[in-house]
């Protein structure tokens, strides 16, 4: 059977003047290799670290990871047209909150929904109708602070996503050790917080991602930066309440921080990345309770793995540090990973998202 091809793009740190946005076609064909060919760079916005692909496919969002946008305090986000080969700038917004590091766009609503990393608070957008965004509709900011004096000194919003029914937001916060939960009241383009469903974490372990049980919607897994382990979580019930907690690690392996998160596309692996020990961890995930068990981790073959995403049988992974992609095989039966010894130059890859091509 042939294998799927995908669109991919990748956000990184760059000035406005130089390419941040790269897209790339990794192409499959018949008795040949996976390619992974660079289509366009595009520059325009400074910092497009994080990108998000509209579920039409024909708007890409990107952050803007800044301290100041337009003379005021605060980044941005921006919002292109995909036409073939190429990005359009539509326009870009301020988000009065400062390093924006994830954004959500949520098309069936109308809004765009930012994660202000160093401010600690959360943006909350309307969408215009041809893509563009909108007026900053909500601001809500975040207080407190956790037992780690150098990471934890306030509150740090790092990832926002939806509830198990989609009617609220789980938004991160590695500065406070919770998930905290907004309400999405949409007549009135505003989020409203309820705290009995917020998620309370250790201290000290930094809540920075999570992704949903593919079937099980009211299972989470989080991924923690600071302590570097995934949380099992049940969050359909009154009670929120931790399941299963593992490191992502070998016994005695020190200076590492956890990033990213995902589960492979028919959710029977969850992977998550290691900075420091520079690898992925995979785990299987059981299909009758959800929880974990650890099947490998592979070296990245790059430093520093910011991100990385699972295009069918390929993994691709993004190398900060060393400024590269390198590619992998995924075995989706048994959750391996095998070195390809390919590798792309890309400068300060932060972010891969990948798109099946029709």
């Amino acid at each position: 059977m042939m294998k799927q091809n995908y669109f991919v793009y990748a956000g990184s740190y760059a000035p406005a003047e130089e390419a941040g946005i790269h897209g790339y076609r990794l192409t499959r064909r018949e008795g040949r290799e996976p390619q992974l060919t660079e289509v366009f760079a595009a520059a325009g916005v400074s910092n497009p670290s994080y990108l998000a692909v509209s579920a039409d496919g024909k708007f890409l969002y990107s952050v803007m990871e800044d301290m100041a946008y337009e003379g005021r305090e605060g980044g941005g986000v921006a919002a292109f047209r995909i036409d073939e080969g190429s990005l359009t700038l539509l326009n870009t917004q301020g988000t009065a909150g400062t390093l924006p590091c994830h954004l959500l766009p949520d098309e069936k609503r109308g809004f765009l929904y930012a994660a202000n990393y160093l401010s600690g608070s959360v943006s909350m957008f309307r969408l215009n109708a041809d893509g563009s965004v909108g007026e900053l509709c909500d601001l809500k900011q975040h207080y407190g602070h956790g037992p780690n004096e150098e990471r934890q000194e306030g509150p740090h919003v790092h990832y926002v996503g939806y509830s198990a029914d989609g009617a609220g937001l789980w938004c991160a916060d590695l500065g406070i050790d919770r998930i905290r939960y907004y309400r999405i009241d949409e007549e009135n383009g505003k989020l409203v917080p309820d705290e009995k469903h917020d998620m309370v974490f250790p201290e000290g372990t930094g809540p920075r991602h999570f992704v949903l049980n593919r079937e099980r919607r009211e299972l989470m897994y989080v991924v923690s930066e600071l302590s570097s382990e995934l949380f099992v979580m049940e969050c359909g019930t009154e009670e929120n309440r931790i399941l299963q907690r593992v490191s992502t690690l070998p016994e005695s392996m020190e200076n590492n921080t956890c990033a990213a998160v995902h589960l492979s596309e028919d959710g029977r692996y969850l992977c998550a990345s290691n900075r420091g020990h520079d690898s992925i961890a995979v785990y299987a995930v059981d299909a009758g309770t959800g929880l974990l068990t650890l099947a490998g981790r592979t070296g990245t073959k790059g430093k520093t793995p910011r991100d990385f995403c699972l295009c069918g049988d390929i993994l691709l992974s993004a190398n900060q540090d060393s400024h590269t992609i390198t590619m992998f095989q995924f075995d989706e039966e048994n959750g391996t990973i095998t070195d390809m010894n390919r590798e792309i130059s890309c400068a300060s890859p932060v972010c891969l998202v990948g798109v099946p091509e029709p």
